[in-house]
């Protein structure tokens, strides 16, 4: 336990304030929208789909709630000027190991009985779990044997990038998507197919917007125009990442001080990557029906330590960047992440569409998507792979244990 020092933190008032508007935002989320549902069901019955959907949005609000509440602990003992817990520097990557062989169980149990996830309490929780263990192991095993983050840093770090950073992510990902939009709409609207193609959906979106069959098929020979193909997989494979891999580490650019080390640097972008594969992941596999969640959530893991990786390489440049002044390394590694996330998603896409690939009327495409699977296990063993090559390199260039610095000097706890 280390004594706090008299001159306020500000760092913990700006965790303070994330987290309570985090906790907040949740769970006044989850209320609101159970007290809309339930009015809504005196005046007329909801369908089952839809009570179910609104039940699990209501639970993965709370869930997420929950996740601040150290953070919220922490930043008050440490304004209030409390001891607080030093980091610990064991490894808990055998503990992390065992719970990642529990939940290959779980899954199991899940893909033998999907009635398992009827329950939308159950669901969820199941959801949350699976998604964040892997997770938990990822960081455990590249912080293994290193420096670790204070808890405080830890939970703060988690908090700024669920509540503050990937909003941020978000909004200029919509940003983007919309000068997208506008600028294809520009481009299409000057060829001659595109024409009765917005006629008919003009029409349809008045007779019956839910029914969209004939606008798919006339989309369907503006699909094999190579432009909108490109643009397609631009979006997925460069544009994307490119976005994400540069505000991921966010928390990083705002509270990182001269004094951190390259191990620090890399260990708080693992957290912050896993902290947006969490959101990510847990709020794609929740919507799923039952016989499609086992096969998502194995993909999700791959995704998993995609995150988690190239934001820890990102945070280890950073640091090293602004220590010596050479930015030769933060270049190198954002382009190594960037061009990991490409060719993730790129091969993502092309397993996902599998045989709907040949909408696209091209063959090429559908002979690689066949292969994307293989592609997409290589990926993963290879950034696992990365993972404990960066850790020993870590271990050998940094000396172990390092001192513990006075608490004055954590910039995010």
């Amino acid at each position: 336990m280390l004594n706090q020092p008299i001159k306020t933190h500000l760092p913990s008032v700006a965790q303070l304030i994330i987290s309570l508007i985090g906790f907040v935002t949740c769970i006044g989320s989850a209320l609101a929208l159970f007290l809309l549902a339930k009015l809504s069901s005196t005046v007329q019955p909801l369908a089952p789909q839809a009570d179910q959907s609104i039940d699990v949005i209501v639970w993965v609000a709370f869930l997420f709630s929950l996740v601040t509440i150290p953070s919220l602990i922490y930043s008050i003992r440490r304004l209030a000027r409390l001891p607080m817990p030093s980091a610990q520097n064991h490894s808990r990557l055998i503990v992390s190991s065992l719970f990642f062989l529990a939940i290959i169980a779980l899954v199991y149990l899940v893909y033998t009985n999907p009635d398992v996830l009827s329950n939308s309490i159950v669901k969820v929780l199941f959801s949350f779990i699976t998604v964040a263990v892997p997770l938990w192991w990822f960081i455990e095993l590249g912080q293994n044997k290193l420096n670790k983050n204070s808890p405080q840093r830890f939970w703060g770090l988690i908090n700024f990038q669920i509540f503050a950073g990937l909003p941020i992510v978000l909004l200029v990902e919509i940003i983007l998507f919309t000068l997208a939009l506008i600028l294809g709409g520009v481009w299409l609207a000057n060829k001659h197919q595109f024409a009765p193609i917005l006629m008919t959906l003009q029409t349809q979106i008045m007779i019956d917007p839910k029914d969209m069959t004939a606008v798919i098929n006339q989309i369907s020979p503006l699909l094999q125009d190579p432009g909108v193909l490109a643009m397609i997989f631009f979006s997925f494979a460069i544009a994307i990442p490119l976005v994400e891999e540069f505000l991921k580490p966010l928390a990083l650019w705002f509270f990182i001080k001269n004094d951190w080390t390259e191990v620090e640097g890399f260990s708080a972008g693992l957290v912050c990557g896993a902290s947006f594969a969490l959101v990510e992941s847990v709020t794609a596999i929740v919507s799923l029906p039952q016989d499609s969640w086992t096969m998502l959530l194995i993909a999700r893991v791959g995704t998993g330590i995609l995150h988690t990786l190239t934001a820890g390489l990102t945070g280890w440049a950073l640091v090293s960047a602004w220590k010596t002044g050479n930015y030769k390394r933060l270049a190198v590694a954002y382009l190594i992440s960037m061009s990991l996330h490409g060719l993730w998603n790129c091969f993502a896409l092309l397993s996902g569409l599998g045989s709907n690939l040949a909408v696209f009327a091209n063959s090429s495409l559908v002979t690689i998507s066949s292969y994307a699977p293989w592609v997409l296990c290589i990926l993963f063993v290879a950034m696992l792979g990365m993972l404990f090559f960066m850790n020993r390199k870590l271990r050998r260039t940094s000396s172990y244990p390092p001192p513990l610095l006075p608490l004055t000097q954590d910039s995010v706890g």
